[in-house]
């Protein structure tokens, strides 16, 4: 076998040649088909072919969406200036002028690149175009100063507040997250060649017009009556006199144990040591049986009366004072009040 060194200059410079010329081809069918298989089979690129020409025969009638459809599956075959061209042709026609603009000026580039004769054509749709793009600005105003900004519902840059945003003509949302769940949002309306400008004011957070009755609301403020603040008091009043007296009931019924069993263990009013703390015990229920007793008529008073007379008047008009008083050995309980 004979090295490189014995063949003919003529046949290396060929070698050479062909090497290059395929390396071009193989980097040139990459580009033209990114996303995809490298190569396409003839099938699939005389159907794309095909739907090209259907593109441009709808495109022609001005069915616009229908032309668009099928330069998009064109595209996913082979992506050439020529698709990028007649595509941005549809979507300006369809008011997406945004992303039209787009579409032009990667044709533009890509012709170039290639020097095709469309180039030219492609220049003048994009500058025809870029002349009709409307823009907006957005400012943040007073109480926004560190608000996060939304365009359509897609949040922006801090480089793009203040400067022209290329939008498509008709209505858009901007909005202002203040933070939690406040926001702010404010509609605006562009056309072509139109430069629109959106300040996002933050009105000042509202106290509760309920904490401040002087806060002009339109409704003349009125005084809140009883009934409103003291509903559940008839019932509070009428628990705890309901309690006290089952309690009392309870601590009577300890009381008589204790003194039966001293009345059985005691000679007379003589009673064994043995039996003292049953005597304290006695003493000790005594009292509370009363002083419980005491609390449950009280309750059950005040209770009724609430019920009975309602409560339309002040809460100190329908106090019910109480005192009780309890002697040590068998005392009584006193009520009195003023309803």
């Amino acid at each position: 076998m004979r090295s490189l060194r014995t063949l003919r200059p003529a046949r290396v410079v060929g070698a050479y040649r062909f090497l290059v010329l395929s390396a071009a081809l193989g980097a040139g069918a990459a580009a033209s088909a990114p996303g995809s298989a490298f190569a396409q089979t003839q099938e699939e690129l005389e159907r794309a072919r095909q739907q090209f020409r259907q593109g441009l025969s709808l495109e022609a009638a001005g069915d616009w969406a229908s032309a668009l459809a099928k330069f998009v599956e064109v595209g996913k075959v082979k992506l050439t200036p020529q698709v990028r061209f007649h595509s941005a042709r549809c979507n300006e026609q369809l008011g997406r002028l945004n992303e039209a603009l787009g579409e032009y000026r990667l044709a533009e580039y890509e012709a170039g690149q290639q020097g095709l004769r469309e180039a030219a054509e492609i220049t003048q749709a994009r500058q025809a175009l870029e002349s009709r793009v409307p823009k907006l600005v957005i400012r943040r105003g007073d109480g926004a100063e560190a608000a996060r900004i939304e365009l359509d519902g897609v949040e922006i840059g801090e480089a793009q507040i203040g400067q022209p945003i290329a939008v498509d003509p008709g209505p858009h949302t901007v909005v202002a997250k203040l933070g939690g769940d406040r926001q702010v949002e404010q509609a605006a309306t562009v056309k072509e060649s139109e430069t629109a400008e959106v300040v996002l004011n933050a009105p000042a957070a509202t106290s509760n017009p309920a904490s401040n009755p002087t806060a002009d609301t339109g409704v003349t403020p009125r005084e809140p009556s009883s009934h409103t603040h003291h509903s559940a008091l008839p019932w509070i009043a009428g628990g705890v006199g309901v309690a006290g007296l089952a309690a009392s009931g309870v601590f009577f019924g300890l009381r008589e144990g204790a003194k039966s069993d001293l009345e059985k263990g005691c000679d007379g009013n003589v009673c064994p040591k043995s039996l003292q703390s049953k005597q304290d015990d006695g003493k000790l229920y005594t009292t509370l049986s009363f002083v419980t007793l005491g609390v449950g008529i009280a309750g059950v008073g005040v209770a009724t009366y609430l019920f009975v007379a309602g409560t339309g008047k002040h809460e100190e008009q329908a106090s019910l004072p109480v005192d009780v008083a309890v002697l040590p050995h068998g005392g009584f309980v006193t009520v009195r009040g003023r309803l």
